[in-house]
């Protein structure tokens, strides 16, 4: 007769059976509990990460970079990092007009101080107190390592580079329009209106000259608000298009706030001058508004870096970053 209970024991499983469930039972625990564990503390680490480090969402993301080269961006970094008096890793319209209005002056203070040192460089055979197109152009050649003069014999110049062609053809347009007296030669002010014609009071005058001429109807030699702002822009010449930019309403204002400093109702030479003058702070607004009408995709009227990367090419461009090369494209 069996004992009470046997058969319970018979049909219970064996420890055989149990053993290697319950050891992978644990196994799977275990493995849960290090995960979780190591979710922990990386949560941990991002909440206590020095404040001092750029944040994830204010660097430039790895798209960015793998479609830019690091010149261009090390360049766009360096002159938004110095754009942003504040440091909160944003830039506004008045901080990108202020560092535009910076770069301008610097420009043009550069250009003014090194034209003497230049010209007398190249005036030297002979020295005469002129520049000749020659001695220009001996210049220029050495500085691009090439081998020739400006009597190159034709085989010769037909081998140079198309780029380098474009540029001598160019430069000897821009010759002739700044050679005023003797159109083999240049004087050390005419150099100047040559290499930076933004930096040339001549031309500056030359452009004023031009204003009235074509907007002092009665003659009297200053501009009245309604001689400066009643102009149809069909009737445009070549001389009112930096100018006839706005509407009627909008050019009242900027004459009577901007033009006219003296608010005697007239703009004389001199208010003109300082108008056309790139150092003022009007052109440094103007191209600062531009530059965030294309790049603030969130409209948010903040530009981060990364939206400045986005449109790269447009600020690398712009006298933010290259300043000479932006006001030679313009001149």
């Amino acid at each position: 007769m069996a004992k009470p209970g046997s058969k319970f024991l018979r049909n219970s499983p064996r420890w055989s059976t149990l053993c290697p469930v319950l050891l992978y039972i644990l196994f799977i625990l275990c493995i849960l509990l290090l995960v979780f564990s190591s979710q922990q503390s990386k949560g941990s680490a991002a909440k206590y990460k020095p404040s001092n480090r750029v944040d994830e969402e204010d660097a430039p993301s790895p798209l960015v970079y793998r479609k830019l080269e690091e010149s261009v961006v090390n360049e766009l970094t360096t002159a938004f990092t110095r754009a942003d008096t504040n440091a909160d890793k944003f830039l506004t319209v008045q901080e990108l007009a202020k560092y535009i209005n910076f770069k301008i002056r610097e420009h043009i203070d550069d250009a003014i101080r090194t034209n003497p040192t230049m010209f007398v460089e190249i005036d030297h055979d002979p020295r005469d107190g002129l520049v000749s197109w020659e001695e220009y152009q001996v210049y220029w050649m050495r500085e691009k390592g090439i081998d020739g003069d400006s009597h190159m014999k034709k085989s010769v110049f037909d081998k140079l580079d198309r780029r380098v062609k474009e540029s001598i053809a160019r430069d000897k347009a821009l010759w002739m329009e700044a050679a005023r007296t003797d159109p083999l030669s240049l004087t050390l002010d005419e150099f100047l209106s040559f290499r930076h014609p933004e930096s040339s009071t001549v031309n500056l005058l030359n452009l004023v000259d031009d204003i009235l001429r074509q907007f002092d109807v009665d003659g009297d030699d200053h501009l009245t608000v309604e001689e400066f702002s009643d102009v149809q822009t069909t009737d445009l010449g070549e001389g009112k298009k930096f100018i006839l930019s706005q509407n009627v309403r909008e050019r009242k204002e900027e004459f009577t706030k901007v033009i006219d400093r003296n608010r005697d109702g007239k703009a004389d030479r001199g208010e003109l001058l300082s108008y056309v003058d790139p150092r003022h702070p009007r052109y440094a607004i103007q191209e600062a508004s531009t530059l965030f009408s294309l790049a603030d995709a969130n409209n948010d009227k903040k530009l981060s870096l990364n939206e400045i990367l986005a449109k790269s090419a447009i600020f690398m461009s712009s006298k933010m970053v290259h300043t000479g090369e932006s006001f030679h494209d313009e001149f």
